[in-house]
């Protein structure tokens, strides 16, 4: 999945109540107050109208993977949002920066292919409802993305999100998932209440040269242990 300035679109439609995700390697959640997160505790702003969009996809497998380039600079997260998040399994250990929705009402996703992006407006780690996090899977330019791999994990691999307040809470991945773009189930994925969990996301499925975007999505579930 692509990305572009400070913040990449995904471009899918989307319902209203929640965001579809579309062929970019990013995807996020309904807005929902974050009462334990103070970045998310003002007025619910309105769910986005659209997921990010890919910019400039490139077929998997191509570019260098993100370790090979220096880590990116993240400002410090704020009490209680996700900073940081690792799975092991697939070798992942990036910086989580907050996004939330740009002018045309899509979901920011962060520039640099090699962070993740969090729903502010959506439940912070720990708190009800999905926490959503997106990430790109790669770029024509950047390469490889922070969740290039994320279609790999199996149920049972530990996901493990560090918090701007110094916590690290561990999850376990119960469903990984692969939607067409217009067959997301966007009230199930995009939760804003009910027990706490993990969502990532990011695109996958074949690569369809003529748009130049991926024509599904990865949607990976993980409860809390």
């Amino acid at each position: 999945m692509p990305s572009s300035t400070t913040a990449r679109r995904f471009a899918s439609a989307v319902g209203a109540t929640a965001i579809a995700l579309a062929g970019a390697a990013g995807c996020a959640s309904p807005p929902a107050p974050a009462p334990a997160v103070p970045v998310a505790a003002a007025q619910p702003v309105p769910p986005p109208t659209g997921a990010p969009a890919e910019l400039a996809s490139a077929p998997a497998g191509s570019g260098a993977p993100a370790a090979d380039r220096p880590e990116p600079t993240v400002p410090d997260a704020e009490p209680g949002a996700p900073a940081r998040i690792r799975v092991g399994s697939i070798q992942v250990d990036a910086p989580v920066v907050p996004v939330g929705v740009d002018d045309a009402g899509l979901m920011e996703v962060p520039e640099d292919v090699r962070t993740i992006g969090w729903y502010r407006h959506g439940a912070g780690p720990g708190e009800d409802g999905s926490a959503v996090l997106s990430g790109h899977v790669d770029d024509r330019v950047q390469g490889r993305g922070a969740f290039y791999e994320l279609a790999t994990t199996s149920t049972g691999d530990t996901v493990e999100v560090d918090t701007g307040d110094g916590r690290t809470l561990a999850y376990r991945v119960d469903s990984v998932r692969n939607f067409g773009k217009e067959e997301l189930p966007l009230e199930e994925v995009f939760q804003r209440s009910g027990p706490p969990r993990l969502v990532l996301i990011t695109c996958g499925g074949e690569f369809d040269r003529a748009t130049g975007h991926y024509v599904d999505n990865i949607v990976v579930t993980a409860v809390p242990v």
